[in-house]
């Protein structure tokens, strides 16, 4: 799909095969990470955690400007994105952090305590600015802190400060976040950045339940619908492969995935295990959602892309990690037996 999306664009032309290669390198760290007991990551998740921390800080000083965002180490043969591997480590450590603290779960000030412990490097990503990753990363925070058992009246509090700190920080937003709100809310008033929403649509509507075929979708063909290898790809998966065979399959996949690692959370007794399981299930649902919320008009542009359909070296090879973090939980489920 990635191949159908960048056909005529002589400058991507590459993109399918680089992705090819990634998945390649990603397979290979699935089995690295899987090989690896996970408890050896969760003892050492002060030294992740720091390592996430100042490779956060690096991008905002020495990172690449693109996009009107630093987000990148650019190392020529590939970018990476060290927000994209905190989504698989930052889980690690921060299920640890649960697992250690599980007794003062009721306590608010252990949640003003957890807060800041993944707010620290939100920050650091809110201002590079990647306002999708950001909300990303508390997603994850709720829902491990969910499972880990927190008091509905402490959700109430947070989520009351929440909106005011929403309203504070919606000034310090950039303005190409702000024009993505408004298309949002009102598209006449930004018809540059609402024209490729209302181009996904058409792409939507028109691939109808069977589709147009493979290379044969005209909106990602001709040009019309723009980013289409990466925050549009849903559309064109939509678009070609139609309903059935398309969006229904992916979406499909994706739900298999998630229910598998729920059933690995479902079947482990140590604590870490069980939350760095959920947590990691909780970013690749709400990744999914929002790109294809984005995609249908439902929830404004935020720049996240589809788990594993989506362009992106960095986003495939940290899947492909994440997924071999559980599959380390799954096979350590049990307590070795000695005769």
């Amino acid at each position: 799909m990635i191949r159908s999306a960048v056909t005529g664009a002589p400058a991507f032309e590459e993109l399918p095969t680089r992705q090819l290669q990634y998945a390649l390198v990603g397979l290979v760290a699935m089995l690295i990470f899987a090989a690896i007991d996970y408890r050896i990551l969760t003892s050492g998740h002060w030294y992740i955690y720091g390592g996430i921390f100042l490779s956060l800080i690096l991008v905002l000083i020495i990172g690449t400007l693109g996009n009107a965002s630093r987000r990148w180490f650019d190392l020529g043969f590939i970018r990476i994105q060290p927000s994209e591997f905190g989504r698989v480590f930052l889980a690690v450590t921060f299920a640890q952090f649960l697992a250690q603290r599980q007794h003062l779960i009721h306590r608010f000030s252990n949640t003003i305590l957890a807060l800041v412990y993944v707010g620290l490097p939100v920050a650091l990503i809110f201002i590079q600015p990647d306002l999708g990753m950001s909300i990303l990363f508390g997603v994850m925070w709720f829902v491990m802190m969910y499972m880990a058992g927190l008091p509905l009246s402490h959700f109430g509090v947070l989520a009351t400060g929440g909106v005011m700190a929403s309203l504070v920080m919606l000034p310090a937003l950039a303005d190409y976040q702000k024009e993505r709100l408004i298309a949002f809310v009102n598209p006449e008033a930004v018809p540059e950045q609402a024209f490729n929403i209302e181009q996904a649509l058409i792409s939507i509507g028109t691939g109808g339940w069977f589709g147009k075929g493979y290379l044969q979708g005209t909106q990602s063909q001709l040009g019309f619908l723009r980013v289409q290898h990466t925050d549009f790809i849903f559309a064109v998966v939509t678009e070609e492969m139609g309903m059935i065979f398309g969006s229904l399959i992916v979406v499909g996949l994706m739900g298999f995935i998630l229910l598998r690692i729920l059933k690995v959370a479902e079947m482990t007794p140590d604590p870490a295990g069980r939350y760095l399981c959920v947590g990691i299930a909780g970013v690749l649902f709400f990744q999914t959602l929002v790109s294809v919320g984005m995609n249908v008009r439902l929830l404004p542009v935020t720049g996240l892309t589809f788990p594993f359909v989506s362009y992106g070296g960095s986003s495939l090879v940290t899947l492909f990690m994440a997924i071999g973090v559980v599959q380390s939980v799954r096979m350590r489920h049990r307590k070795q037996e000695f005769g």
